[in-house]
């Protein structure tokens, strides 16, 4: 292959441009998601945070069959916070929420819009962190064989960053309640 077959007729090598493109790409795409996560952030401060009272009509009395064990509703001031557990038989389900409405909740849950832009896969002693995409949700996955622990992290709607933990139920069941807890419900109640 002669040199000019290698170059278009600008005098770009092949090569060359091909890197160029992928660095503007790259470029672009962390352009967006700055611009995405500060306008995000921006709107979330101008809502109303959920209330404890917002939680206690809508958390569930079971989840999997598992009742509920501990909750803490109690928010520090400026910020919508709540903590759920569900314990029966060695398996635990435990539910924690952050509510990214308010000028300070907008701020705790600003590091949880990277969930979305990881790309983990990384496997560690007796389990992993993964970035898993099921049911339109994208989560952070770590599993800790010994444990048999899944956690799952992620940002539902833009908005509330959720932390679901549990033990001896395995994968499945973990995805399973993300979907009994009915999220678009609590976000319903917020009305904002």
């Amino acid at each position: 292959m002669s040199c000019e077959d290698k170059q278009n007729k600008n005098g770009i090598d092949k090569q060359a441009k091909k890197q160029i493109t992928q660095t503007d790409k790259t470029n672009a795409t962390k352009t967006n998601k700055t611009t995405y996560i500060k306008n995000n952030m921006k709107r979330l401060a101008t809502l109303t945070p959920l209330t404890d009272k917002d939680y206690a009509s809508w958390r569930p009395q079971k989840i999997l069959g598992l009742p509920a064990t501990n909750i803490n509703t109690n928010s520090p001031d400026n910020v919508s916070m709540f903590d759920i557990t569900y314990y029966a038989n060695k398996q635990k389900v435990k539910l924690s929420i952050v509510d990214g409405a308010g000028k300070r909740g907008s701020q705790l849950t600003g590091p949880a819009h990277n969930i979305a832009y990881q790309n983990l896969n990384e496997e560690i002693p007796g389990g992993y962190f993964k970035t898993i995409t099921q049911n339109g949700i994208t989560a952070k996955e770590h599993y800790k064989k010994q444990d048999e622990e899944y956690r799952l992290s992620f940002l539902y709607h833009n908005r509330l960053y959720v932390t679901i933990l549990t033990n001896n139920l395995g994968r499945k069941k973990t995805w399973q309640a993300i979907d009994a807890f009915n999220f678009k419900a609590l976000l319903t109640k917020a009305g904002n």
